[in-house]
């Protein structure tokens, strides 16, 4: 198996199931997000994460660059995206947080929207892995 196949299809499914168990016990998840992983105070958990995102990004860059696997490309990119949601959590991290509320407790169909999209793209992702990586 190739790094586009095992990654694509463990972060298909990890975009599936995380978004699945946002919809079916979505208290719970609030009180997670909210009082536990986005606190008022910036966690330390969060520059660890980033630096595994950001280690991520340059080994699938890295893989992108040396191997030659058909339309990897695609990984690449939404694996890239990823950063969007790191910098804000990072360098905005207040905003970051006031939408998270918004969405997940005062506005939930912002949440439904998101959910719907990464699973679609989750799903993609499992596909890209089992059929063409």
């Amino acid at each position: 198996m190739n790094y586009f196949k095992i990654f694509s299809i463990v972060f298909g499914i990890l975009m599936v199931i995380v978004r699945l168990l946002i919809q079916l016990i979505p208290e719970k998840w609030n009180k997670f997000e909210l009082e536990h992983a986005y606190t008022q105070k910036r966690p330390a958990w969060v520059w660890i994460a980033a630096l595994i995102g950001l280690v991520v990004v340059g080994v699938t860059w890295y893989m992108e660059l040396i191997t030659d696997v058909r339309f990897s490309i695609i990984f690449t990119i939404i694996i890239t995206s990823t950063l969007i949601k790191v910098s804000q959590v990072l360098f905005n991290y207040e905003n970051f947080r006031r939408f998270a509320k918004k969405a997940l407790v005062e506005d939930r169909s912002i949440i439904v929207k998101i959910n719907i999209a990464t699973i679609t793209l989750g799903i993609g992702l499992i596909l890209l892995g089992v059929f063409v990586y």
